[in-house]
């Protein structure tokens, strides 16, 4: 199931990135070659970033590093991977595509949630509000084997990507209606800073992430990315 969740949001994105590559002049058969290409490096990114999220667990079992039907996969290795595999595809052409590609992002991160909600994994902290969601007592984390309701990260991802593909596609479609065509990377970057808002609070509530330095790794990468938006996108409007 997690699996074909995770089809169903990656091809729902592709086929509304293909509509905005038609309306924006774009040509339709380089954007599924570089779809290909983002779709396996990406699904390679994500994965390394969830083995070395889980490395103790992974080192023990190395075989099961293959076993991505399992669930575990990080987003932000796989906007990394992505990024890297639409490159390679399209070399510098890609960065005419790349603003399709992060409208649509967000659409697939927020299908692809649920196959979390099938594996029963991506929740915090325990709560007692009545949106908690119930594991079973085999899946709970050491120490709290006690709690049978926590918080449903993914469905709070979830919502909020989608409110975040709503305001992008709103936005391109706007934009591109207009003789005045926006530079390339607004988009990138736009998703970029929205996405690093909904995870950086998001990372607070989980349960013994991959930290660095005392901060959740995803933090630092949140942080990273927050800044390189704000400082491109404020050149745009000066």
């Amino acid at each position: 199931m997690y699996g074909f969740i995770l089809l169903v949001g990656v091809l729902s994105a592709l086929t509304i990135g293909e509509r905005l590559c038609r309306r924006g002049g774009l040509v339709v058969t380089d954007f599924w070659r570089m779809a290909f290409y983002a779709g396996l490096f990406g699904l390679a990114g994500a994965r390394l970033y969830h083995v070395f999220d889980y490395w103790a667990f992974f080192y023990a079992q190395p075989v099961r590093v293959l076993a991505v039907w399992e669930g575990g996969l990080g987003i932000w290795g796989a906007v990394a991977g992505a990024a890297l595999g639409g490159f390679v595809a399209g070399g510098r052409s890609f960065v005419r595509y790349a603003d399709v590609f992060a409208v649509c992002a967000p659409l697939a991160q927020a299908i692809g949630r649920w196959g979390n909600f099938f594996n029963k994994e991506v929740f915090g902290l325990p709560t007692s509000l009545p949106w908690g969601i119930y594991i079973p007592e085999a899946l709970r984390p050491e120490g709290f084997k006690y709690y049978a309701h926590f918080h449903p990260l993914f469905l709070y991802e979830s919502v909020l990507s989608t409110g975040l593909f709503v305001l992008l596609y709103k936005k391109y479609v706007s934009l591109h209606n207009k003789s005045d065509k926006p530079r390339d990377g607004i988009f990138v970057f736009t998703y970029l800073a929205g996405y690093s808002l909904i995870r950086l609070p998001l990372e607070f509530l989980r349960i013994a992430p991959w930290s660095f330095m005392g901060l959740p790794v995803a933090v630092w990468v949140g942080v990273i990315c927050l800044f390189a938006s704000v400082l491109f996108l404020r050149r745009q409007v000066i």
